[in-house]
């Protein structure tokens, strides 16, 4: 899948539209994720960048609702694929907008969608730091981003990366959720620093230090 789109979409590094196993102690509360490729039918709908899919919610009835519900149930929630955005629907996108500390009002929006997007992203098993995170380091710590939960941004990716580098194992899908916020403040107290879950200046350059 490589496109052109927003750079919010660089934050999540959607260049492929293949299937990612998903690990995650929030995922595997609710069950094994599928190995099964997603359908050809409904990858053709990710052409579509996610700041252009359809918004939807309960009630909605398109064959995106199907890429939702299938999306759903490999990351491990248990969704009949039918393409009608029923209650359980709505409970699982629900379930799955907490998990990825995402606003929880279950309409898949943008910002759903993209992680949606994400959980079909080429996994990678090289340990070398990609170019295209390795670029945001040109930027010196003391003008990188302040980070915090809730942050969504190519720069929180970076961060993944290199907490899971580091040990701590972290999601790389470019959303400051709960899962990172636990991690910083890890990383924070095994660096002596302030423990407060925020990525300022001094974790930054603790961060840049692991390179």
């Amino acid at each position: 899948m490589k496109k052109i789109w927003l750079p919010l979409l660089l934050a999540f590094g959607l260049f492929a539209a293949l299937p990612l196993s998903f690990d995650s102690a929030a995922a595997a509360s609710h069950g094994s994720a599928t190995e099964n490729q997603l359908p050809e039918n409904l990858e053709k709908l990710m052409d579509i960048a996610p700041e252009h899919q359809f918004t939807l919610r309960q009630g909605s009835k398109r064959i995106e609702v199907e890429l939702l519900q299938w999306t759903l149930n490999d990351y491990g929630l248990k969704t009949e694929v039918d393409g009608i955005f029923g209650p359980k629907t709505d409970r699982n996108v629900r379930q799955y907008q907490q998990d990825k500390g995402l606003v929880v009002d279950g309409i898949v929006g943008m910002y759903t969608w993209v992680a949606i997007y994400a959980e079909h992203q080429q996994p990678s098993d090289d340990t070398q730091l990609p170019a295209r995170l390795k670029n945001v380091m040109a930027i010196s710590p003391e003008h990188q981003y302040t980070l915090h939960q809730g942050s969504q941004r190519i720069e929180v990716e970076l961060l993944q990366w290199t907490l899971n580098n580091y040990g701590l194992k972290t999601e790389v899908d470019g959303v400051f959720g709960p899962e990172t916020t636990r991690n910083v403040r890890q990383y924070q107290a095994d660096k002596g620093l302030h423990v407060d879950g925020i990525v300022g200046v001094k974790t930054w350059t603790a961060l840049y230090g692991e390179y």
